[in-house]
């Protein structure tokens, strides 16, 4: 058994590729736990589980080039079949619906399931947390929840099942995995110092050594990410505060259309009449490395349902620039108020106030962009706080370098991938523990399906036939001029559709001739003639058998 937990990754490029137009947050967050785990981590073996073949050699390959101890690299379509080695399945998101019940088709103390937090708001995501009271998940199992605003979210959401089944069933349910915090990571060496980039981006913008830039990174969708106007406003009452300061504001982002590209631009014009915006292709990996190095500090006001973490916060912090946020999301947990940077307040409505809008969702009256924009619109964030915020690292360059130094400093020992993996590491090794000790959660019975979603045809659908196959069913063999040779039934493809499921040829023609020398015999007998392993096997080939004539099948 390796010392450390071979953990195998269920691979698709959507979740673990970076290189892609449009990029988002799950992307860079599963690029970046990837990377890190082929640099950091300590198992002997990487595994990939997929069912493209196209993808476990793409999986390969990343790790042959990024995998410094140039480790084993195994490829399996199931975890089934990954054997021993393999102590946990990664999978990309929160949903454990398929993987779930597909353990409980072996043995579900084979393996941990391991799942991570992204966007937790849409109706497909809540299905799946609420489905966790329902599936075969077990204590050896974790959902890593990226933020304590995460894992509170994900709570709020069990709980809310929950008190609806218990009205429904007058039972209480409990998910039995655990919900550990583990922050997403960032690669620290990406945002070293670089005083030719600072230069270029500076002089790109127009930007003066003692002007004062502000840079905002993200997706610009106004109703998924943060609404840009506060941010207008904020660096515009900052401008206004200071006269004799120029006020940049970088803007780098991608937008998903022209239309909202041109909004952005507009509302840009429209609200910061002093300061000047300035807009960065977020696909451009050199102006957005240089956007870091050429900014003073970091501002994003976050403002969305849809966000539980948030990577550009200790983006910031790994390029040393002090950071202006939203006390919102991840946020709380990333920038250390006062310290690191600034967080400034935000609100809400009440519980209650927001049922008509889920109703909305719900009935597809509005689609999921339309409800987190609506919530989006809904909340405010602190305007004369920010302001407040920038003005002071404004004007204090000496709390700018120490929020800086103490935000790479954070940035280093809490968030880069080296100390992330290790987190992993150690919540597998203690899965692990539990595995072998704990209770299991509905163990499979003898004869049960692995997921009642795919029963046994023939236990569902009992009450179709005129008689159920048992072992006083009496056996006789075929007759009529209508009876069938068994070789020629053999001879025609879709006469022996799904014979591997049913006992092989040469014992077939033997128990054919078995019952031709008694004339008739009972099923009871018949099993007396078969190993017991073959048992279905052979309850599946009597009616086979029957089907084309060759035997005749009659309640006793």
């Amino acid at each position: 058994m390796s010392p450390v937990p071979v953990c195998a990754i269920q691979y698709h490029p959507d979740a673990y590729r970076a290189d892609r137009p449009r990029l988002k947050g799950r992307h860079s967050a599963g690029a970046g736990f990837l990377t890190g785990m082929f640099q950091h981590g300590r198992a002997d073996q990487l595994v990939s589980v997929t069912r493209n073949d196209n993808h476990a050699a793409e999986f390969a390959a990343m790790a042959r080039q990024r995998d410094p101890n140039n480790r084993p690299v195994k490829g399996v379509d199931s975890m089934l079949r990954a054997g021993p080695l393999a102590e946990c399945l990664m999978v990309a998101g929160p949903s454990f619906d398929e993987v779930a019940w597909e353990r409980r088709a072996g043995s579900q103390r084979a393996y941990s399931l391991c799942g991570v937090t992204h966007t937790l708001s849409s109706d497909r995501i809540i299905a799946s947390l609420s489905n966790y009271l329902l599936l075969p998940l077990q204590p050896w199992d974790a959902l890593v929840c990226t933020s304590h605003v995460a894992r509170d979210v994900v709570m709020r959401t069990l709980e809310n099942y929950a008190e609806y089944l218990g009205r429904r069933s007058g039972m209480q349910i409990e998910a039995a995995l655990k919900l550990p915090v583990i922050p997403l990571g960032v690669d620290g060496d990406r945002y070293a110092a670089n005083d030719a980039a600072r230069q270029m981006m500076r002089e790109r913008i127009g930007a003066a050594a003692e002007d004062f830039v502000i840079l905002f990174l993200g997706r610009f969708t106004f109703h998924a990410k943060a609404h840009p106007v506060p941010m207008y406003l904020a660096a515009e009452q900052a401008a206004r505060r200071m006269p004799g300061r120029k006020v940049h504001l970088v803007m780098a982002g991608q937008a998903p259309n022209d239309r909202i590209m041109a909004m952005y631009k507009e509302g840009a014009e429209q609200f910061a009449k002093t300061a000047s915006v300035h807009f960065v292709d977020g696909e451009d990996d050199e102006l957005v490395g240089a956007s870091w190095q050429g900014a003073d500090v970091f501002l994003s006001l976050s403002d969305n349902i849809q966000e539980t973490f948030g990577l550009t916060p200790i983006e910031a912090m790994a390029a040393g620039l002090p950071a202006v946020v939203s006390d919102w999301d991840g946020y709380k947990d990333t920038i250390i108020d006062g310290e690191t940077g600034f967080r400034v307040p935000t609100v809400t409505p009440a519980a209650g106030h927001g049922v008509d809008l889920a109703v909305r969702y719900q009935t597809g009256r509005d689609n999921y962009d339309r409800f987190i924009g609506r919530a989006c619109m809904m909340t405010s964030c602190d305007l004369d706080a920010a302001a407040d915020a920038l003005v002071r690292l404004a004007e204090d360059p000496e709390l700018r370098a120490r929020m800086g130094e103490a935000g790479r400093a954070r940035a280093r020992t809490h968030y880069d991938w080296s100390v992330i993996i290790r987190s992993y590491e150690d919540l597998w090794l203690e899965l692990r523990d539990i595995r072998a000790k704990a209770p299991e959660v509905a163990p499979r019975q003898p004869n049960e399906t692995a997921s009642p979603f795919y029963p046994d045809p023939f236990d569902v659908f009992a009450p179709h036939p005129s008689f159920v196959l048992g072992a006083e069913t009496v056996v006789a063999v075929g007759g009529g001029k209508g009876e069938a040779d068994f070789q020629t039934i053999l001879s025609h493809g879709f006469c022996t559709f799904s014979q591997e499921h049913m006992l092989p040829r040469k014992q077939v023609a033997a128990l054919l001739d078995r019952v031709s020398e008694r004339g008739v015999v009972t099923v009871g007998e018949i099993e007396q003639w078969i190993d017991g392993r073959g048992l279905s096997a052979l309850h599946r080939t009597l009616p086979w058998l029957a089907k084309f004539g060759l035997i005749k099948l009659s309640e006793q």
